[in-house]
């Protein structure tokens, strides 16, 4: 029974990877050895769950609905590797993380300083930017990505939805024709970012989607506000990154009555880091701190 749940994992792995030889590389043994694991569980099963070619692996159907139950194996043995790792009251190392640069000169970094007063022993390195980094390869602990991943490694836990605004200072409103339906932007200054190369805005069930002109264009959100404040243009941000602004009256909202698109966060970190106490307490204190459940549920008045 114990060899063929580890020839389960095996055969997930192999799923995952595509290939035997990948497979092999990752779980550290001879390409021959896989192939031959992975056939002697399709004999125990009586039926192939791959189909092999000389340049591809694909799961069959029995192999498609054979690797949910594989898949829910191994997360339950993560779970129960989790829940004992949440005994340890006092993690210790070094924790890397990486977010993008509007939420981590703000939101996570008010969070990271409450953290580092609770578990002292932690070091914290963090990178700030809006590139995107890959978590395995650059040897990363934990993201905040906007947007669930898709790679399977990876393991993202939802921590809300962002409302996001079209906004502009007074100056910028008063020096140029009104706008009054989405289709206006096209005579106006826009401030884009660079993952949100088009704006899809709604009113009910009608939708308006505008691809941007490389007009001003960048690749930091706190940029795109402190443009926007000083008279540069229309630009769209996430609500945490705008409240205090519109309440000083920075910023005023552009076609208010036109909704954005919102932004969903998520804490992304891959499956083979759940070993670290470390990770596993920020990943609790991320999940239950207010500074993020305050701002990923407000909108503005």
């Amino acid at each position: 029974m114990f060899k063929q749940l580890q020839d389960m994992a095996l055969f997930a792995l192999v799923a995952e990877c595509g290939s035997f030889t990948l497979a092999a590389r990752r779980a550290g043994c001879p390409k021959s050895s896989v192939s031959q694991r992975i056939s002697q569980l399709e004999q125990k099963l009586g039926i192939r769950l791959l189909n092999r070619t000389t340049r591809q692996l694909n799961l069959t159907f029995a192999g498609e609905r054979y690797l949910v139950h594989c898949q829910e194996m191994l997360q339950a043995r993560e779970r129960a590797e989790l829940a004992i790792l949440r005994l340890k009251d006092n993690p210790s190392g070094r924790l890397r993380i990486t977010s993008p640069a509007g939420l981590g000169a703000t939101l996570l970094a008010r969070m990271n300083a409450q953290f580092v007063q609770r578990y002292p022993d932690v070091s914290l390195e963090v990178s700030v930017s809006d590139s995107m980094i890959d978590l395995v390869q650059e040897g990363f602990d934990v993201a905040l990505r906007t947007g669930k991943p898709h790679d399977s490694s990876l393991i993202g836990r939802p921590l809300g939805h962002c409302p996001r605004y079209l906004l502009a200072s007074p100056d910028y409103i008063a020096r140029h024709p009104a706008l009054t339906t989405p289709q206006q932007l096209e005579m106006h200054r826009c401030i884009a970012h660079q993952a949100w190369s088009e704006w899809v805005l709604h009113q009910g069930e009608t939708y308006h989607r505008w691809v941007l002109p490389p007009a001003h264009n960048t690749d930091n959100l706190i940029y795109a506000r402190e443009c926007a404040i000083a008279g540069a243009g229309i630009t769209l941000l996430p609500a945490f990154l705008c409240h205090e602004e519109v309440a000083r009256g920075l910023l005023v909202r552009v076609l208010p009555e036109w909704e954005a698109e919102s932004n969903d966060l998520y804490l992304v970190y891959p499956s083979r880091k759940l070993n670290s106490p470390a990770l596993a307490c920020f990943i609790d204190f991320m999940l239950n701190d207010y500074v993020f459940s305050d701002h990923y549920t407000a909108t503005l008045a």
